[in-house]
């Protein structure tokens, strides 16, 4: 089978700005790649060329035909001027493919289901402007849910959420790798990805380098992407690492 998403010698950019170069890497179906790097190295300029928005400025950028894709932005990126409620937000795709707005029912019964999922039912008629960070991102965690998509870009999903919300979350993002979705994670929190995505993208000076968590455990890639010296641990099947300093 031909792979998901290809891309070729590919450059990365706006204009005359390259923010990426040289990329060449293949990324298959129901892969979890989380992407790791300092703010400003390129993670969203990738999400966007994966998501087909950006094309290369040079090179190839090839995604399959026919897998549908679902981007969960960072709750502060989302629209708070429109008096939306969260079950607004959550029916949206479904609203947008229909004559006049309208929701048939089976959208209807996929939205409040994914709210369950994504832990917002309770809140679903309150205002988005008025609910917290943390319940924003996972009310468009559940607009995604509801679109069924065959891969899922999660920017920062865990931003914004307590503790117990954030397990929640990852054990449900652990389901969708484990049922077979691809899963693509930016998380500036380093255990997420390292313990939930089976492939790392580090991001590091406009180059992309794939490598895997036992490697960066066992390495000092971070050390070279950072700048700073890390903590590695890993104790009873979980990865931890923390900047040198850090108690």
């Amino acid at each position: 089978m031909a792979p998901l998403i290809q891309f070729d010698k590919a450059s990365l950019g706006y204009g005359s700005a390259t923010v990426l170069r040289d990329v060449s890497l293949r990324i298959d179906e129901g892969e979890s790649v989380g992407l790791v790097g300092p703010n400003g190295c390129g993670k969203t300029t990738f999400l966007r060329a994966v998501l087909g928005l950006l094309p290369p400025l040079a090179g190839r950028v090839d995604r399959r035909a026919g897998p549908r894709f679902a981007y969960v932005p960072q709750a502060d990126e989302m629209n708070l001027l429109w008096p939306l409620t969260v079950k607004d937000v959550v029916e949206l795709p479904a609203r947008a493919k229909r004559w006049g707005g309208r929701v048939a029912d089976s959208d209807a019964c996929r939205a409040r289901e994914a709210m369950a999922r994504a832990g917002v039912e309770p809140i679903a008629d309150q205002l988005l402007r008025e609910v917290s960070g943390g319940q924003r991102q996972r009310a468009a965690l559940a607009q995604a849910l509801a679109q069924a998509p065959d891969v899922y870009l999660l920017d920062e999903p865990t931003k914004g959420l307590d503790v117990v919300a954030e397990r929640d979350l990852l054990a449900l993002v652990a389901g969708l790798s484990e049922g077979g979705k691809t899963v693509f994670l930016v998380s500036h929190s380093l255990h997420i990805p390292l313990n939930l995505s089976k492939r790392i993208l580090l991001f590091h000076q406009g180059a992309v380098i794939s490598s895997t968590p036992e490697d960066i455990i066992r390495s000092k890639r971070l050390e070279e992407v950072y700048g700073v010296p890390f903590v590695h641990m890993e104790q009873n099947g979980h990865r931890w690492v923390v900047p040198e300093g850090v108690r």
